[in-house]
């Protein structure tokens, strides 16, 4: 991850906190909220059960991440 990824990554983990609340998101994805509190970053898998939720894409949430195949 680059260091401009991972700022970005941190900025958006903290947006979909604050737009759910902790202990909401977490209610949601059937985890701890001392789970989510702990994160960084989004991991993969929770990027993928947000966006799911369908406020916020993958690619959004995780920048970082390669989603598409190379072409």
């Amino acid at each position: 991850m680059t260091n401009n990824n991972k700022t970005l990554a941190e900025k958006r983990k903290q947006e979909i906190v604050n737009k759910y609340g902790g202990k909401n998101l977490s209610k949601m994805l059937g985890i701890s909220h001392p789970a989510v509190s702990k994160w960084k970053v989004v991991p993969p898998f929770r990027a993928y059960q947000i966006a799911k939720l369908g406020d916020f894409k993958i690619e959004y949430i995780r920048p970082d991440l390669r989603i598409s195949p190379i072409r």
